[in-house]
């Protein structure tokens, strides 16, 4: 549990906004964009559609710097144990997984934007860990929920039912 204190110099130490990518009028990616302008770290979350599916990926990049391992930890979930084989680039560290099927890719979301979290990377096998702001801003949170939400609508171009696809 962050104390207040922590609490409150993670919402200072970072800035956070949604992401929302558009094709066609339809949603195609929805997230969280963080950047932490003291340590130069950038973090995402987003949801994104590839082939007919909707992914869950996490991109970490620390300019300069070669990312070896990396984690968020929520209330209840810890990514390492759901995101494996991240993406070799030297500078980002990237992976994703089909959430979909489970509870973890909402309740990740869920989790991030209400209680926040603490993301874990290791650089030079120097580990760092930072605390993530807790309760993100209703312009944030609303403008992920309802791009989250027209992503997997049915009538969504890449709906999953090719039946209910306009």
């Amino acid at each position: 549990m962050l104390s207040f204190q922590s609490a409150i110099f993670a919402t200072l130490s970072w800035s956070v906004t949604p992401i929302v990518g558009m094709d066609n009028g339809w949603p195609i990616r929805c997230g969280i964009h963080y950047y932490d302008n003291k340590n130069n770290v950038l973090f995402k979350l987003e949801k994104f559609v590839r082939e007919k599916r909707i992914l869950t990926s996490m991109t970490l990049e620390v300019p300069g710097q070669h990312i070896s391992s990396a984690s968020l930890k929520t209330r209840t979930i810890n990514t390492e144990t759901i995101f494996q084989n991240p993406a070799e680039e030297k500078e980002t560290f990237y992976v994703e997984k089909n959430l979909e099927k489970s509870d973890q890719g909402g309740l990740l979301m869920f989790e991030i934007a209400n209680f926040g979290g603490e993301l874990i990377y290791k650089i030079n096998e120097t580990q760092v860990r930072l605390k993530l702001p807790s309760r993100l801003s209703r312009n944030v949170t609303g403008a992920y929920l309802n791009c989250a939400g027209d992503l997997i609508r049915p009538d969504n171009e890449i709906s999953f039912d090719e039946s209910t696809a306009k």
